[in-house]
């Protein structure tokens, strides 16, 4: 299909060239959920490990106290 000129042109191609933002928007954000996935699954890991390390580290009646600097 031949260009037109002047104004109709202009919205002949826009459409094109809104959907190719928006397929690549699109595919953008799909990066980003999959990062945000990682990164919230990483969190839950280290949530994890600090809650373990934290019972670990907590004294109990045949542990010494842990001092301030949580040494013992």
């Amino acid at each position: 299909m031949p260009k037109s000129e002047g104004e109709g042109g202009a919205r002949l191609q826009l459409p094109s060239a809104v959907e190719g933002q928006i397929t690549e928007l699109c595919r953008d954000l799909a990066v980003e959920a999959k990062r945000l996935r990682q990164l919230q699954t990483q969190a839950d890991e280290l949530r994890t490990l600090i809650r373990q390390w934290v019972s670990w580290s907590e004294p109990d009646s045949e542990r010494e106290p842990a001092n301030r600097a949580g040494r013992r």
